[in-house]
């Protein structure tokens, strides 16, 4: 599956599949992308998740989050449901993302009563009052590194490569980011987005990698907001793999159903 389907996760979460034994020696930075970008081959996957936001104090907000994520017909689908607490039950995010990189968003508040698209300049944009912002769903999906970035190898430790990827796409609001990709499994362990050349502005690191029905997944994903002091930890309660997906989920009008 590509991007946008897992790191929720990766939205939000970050699904890679062992391929293989790959040969990590001596390997460009494009190649290490395509072994992240091509580990990834799961059709689809349904997910229960708790997300838990801290602010700078350390005071927490909890959430659950029903994932619905389908790669078919040259377009990758996903879409996410809040199901607690009362008042964003029934918020619903949607995302459909092009073979081409092209991408429409969607967000339904239920106190709004109405679905809105999400613009360019918007989705740099904080999700739904996490550290996410929109466009950061995406790269939980896995990330469409090859297209969106262009990529640089940092360093070679021998058990991972650290990679500098500068955005090729003025809606990505980040100066660069630099990715630590182990050669185990082709899962990024840390992704840090900076502001500037000097300052980290948030980190994602993925926790508890483990192999669910053959599949790497990271339990526990957590972005740090550096700059604000925040975070947000998404949790990963259930997880069904290949499973079989409706298309009218991926829909603005499904998204106005409560339940």
């Amino acid at each position: 599956m590509r991007r946008s389907a897992f790191y929720i996760a990766g939205i939000i979460l970050g699904i890679v599949l062992i391929t293989g034994h790959i040969s990590a020696q001596d390997l460009t930075a494009e190649e290490v992308i395509d072994n992240v970008e091509n580990a990834i081959d799961a059709t689809s996957a349904e997910m229960q998740l708790s997300m838990d936001l801290y602010n700078a104090s350390g005071s927490k907000r909890s959430r659950g989050l029903k994932v619905y994520i389908k790669d078919a017909d040259g377009q990758t689908k996903s879409f996410i449901r809040f199901t607690a607490p009362a008042d964003i039950e029934g918020t619903a995010f949607l995302s459909l993302e092009q073979d081409n990189g092209d991408e429409e968003m969607y967000l339904y508040m239920p106190v709004l009563g109405s679905v809105r698209r999400i613009a360019g300049s918007q989705k740099s944009g904080s999700f739904v009052g996490t550290d996410f912002t929109y466009n950061d769903m995406t790269i939980l999906g896995g990330g469409n590194y090859g297209e969106d970035y262009e990529a640089s190898i940092i360093e070679y430790t021998g058990e991972a490569y650290v990679l500098r990827l500068n955005p090729l796409k003025d809606d990505i609001d980040y100066h660069h980011t630099v990715m630590r990709v182990p050669v185990s499994t082709w899962f990024p362990s840390e992704i840090e987005f900076y502001s500037s050349e000097e300052t980290v502005q948030k980190r994602l690191t993925n926790d508890q990698v483990e192999q669910v029905d053959g599949n790497w997944t990271a339990r526990t994903m957590t972005m740090e907001n550096v700059e604000k002091g925040s975070k947000t930890v998404l949790q990963l309660d259930e997880v069904q793999y290949n499973a079989e997906i409706r298309d009218r989920i991926f829909t603005t009008r499904y998204m106005e159903r409560q339940r």
